[in-house]
């Protein structure tokens, strides 16, 4: 079992003062990482991983995650992330060289008639041409 840390800077001063931040969190007893990096061809829905009870290709188990980070590499396309529940799905868009952070597989909650429950898939979908892609996950 290993212990892991991230680490998030924000660099500014404004008006001659520091205002930036720093924010520090450690998981212990991490057993798995998995890191890669993917293109994403123009036109698709790529499922870049699944969460479930038992793991499989692809598929990490819902419990068990502790850290999710997907960034957008890519320097000129936005990409749309989609993160979907059994029942529901929520889309943000994220910016050139932009990450989206998760701590849990929890999607909990209703608003709208809408009802979420835990995360079952993660896809992305390039806004124009293909994309690069980097998922960071970390389980116990």
């Amino acid at each position: 079992m290993a212990t892991f840390t991230s680490q998030i800077y924000e660099i500014l001063t404004l008006n001659g003062d520091d205002v930036g931040s720093s924010v520090v969190n450690t998981i212990n007893n991490v057993n798995y990482v998995d890191n890669r990096i993917l293109s994403i061809p123009s036109g698709s829905v790529t499922t870049l991983f699944s969460m479930d009870s038992v793991p499989g290709a692809g598929t990490f188990v819902t419990s068990s995650i502790q850290y999710i980070r997907v960034t957008n590499n890519s320097t000129t396309v936005p990409i749309q992330l989609t993160i979907s529940s059994s029942t529901e799905a929520m889309s943000y868009l994220i910016a050139t060289g932009s990450s989206y952070m998760m701590s849990t597989s929890k999607m909990t909650g209703s608003i709208g008639g809408l009802s979420f429950d835990d995360i079952k898939s993660v896809k992305v979908e390039p806004s124009s041409s293909a994309a690069s892609i980097e998922y960071y996950i970390v389980t116990t």
